[in-house]
């Protein structure tokens, strides 16, 4: 278990200039998604009050498998040289969900969005981000691994080990999954019912 946490502090506090670099993309992309919502809410008023009403609330297991098949993607994307410029791509997109969310929920019913749209979205989402962090940043370990075995400078016992890493932290991820999932499907058409 120390190990396990020793991992995770290696992650997070000695390489904090990746932990900042997922953050600020993560924030551009809530910038993107608030741009996005302001200069198109006449466009999205109808979709978005669609969007909300309990009726199109997801279930667990869709909600769930929509998740996991993005995780395989970030997955599947490490064991690629290809992975490294696309792993950028999904705090871009986390943050331009969660910042075209709430910006539909406040322009269409003002504070009360802003109240709703925080509890609604963006616990699942921060939950969903920063489980992200962690496939996201052994998929791009396990590629630059991979990137220098093909320029002949790694070492093949280094991406054997960097792959074994790369599929734990998947299954280590995997379960958690499961809140967001469960906070969907039960406490979102709770909280849609009061909006």
């Amino acid at each position: 278990m120390n190990r396990l946490f020793s991992k995770i502090q290696r992650a997070y506090v000695n390489e904090l200039p990746i932990v900042k670099l997922y953050s600020i993309l993560y924030l551009v992309g809530v910038f993107i998604g608030v741009g996005a919502a302001i200069l198109l809410r006449d466009d999205f008023s109808a979709q978005a009050q669609l969007l909300f009403s309990p009726e199109n609330s997801c279930g667990f297991w869709p909600a769930l498998l929509q998740q996991i098949v993005f995780f395989v993607l970030l997955f599947f994307l490490g064991l690629t040289v290809v992975g490294i410029p696309l792993l950028p791509l999904y705090p871009l997109y986390k943050g331009f969900s969660i910042g075209l969310l709430i910006s539909l929920a406040v322009i269409l019913t003002g504070a009360r969005g802003l109240i709703f749209g925080t509890l609604a979205f963006f616990l699942q989402n921060a939950l969903y981000t920063f489980l992200g962090y962690f496939v996201c940043y052994s998929s791009a370990k396990l590629s630059v691994s991979l990137f220098e075995l093909l320029k002949g400078r790694g070492k093949h016992g280094a991406s054997y080990r960097e792959f074994l890493h790369h599929i734990y932290c998947l299954l280590l991820v995997t379960p958690f999954l499961s809140l967001g999932a469960l906070w969907e499907w039960k406490v979102v058409p709770l909280l849609l019912k009061f909006f």
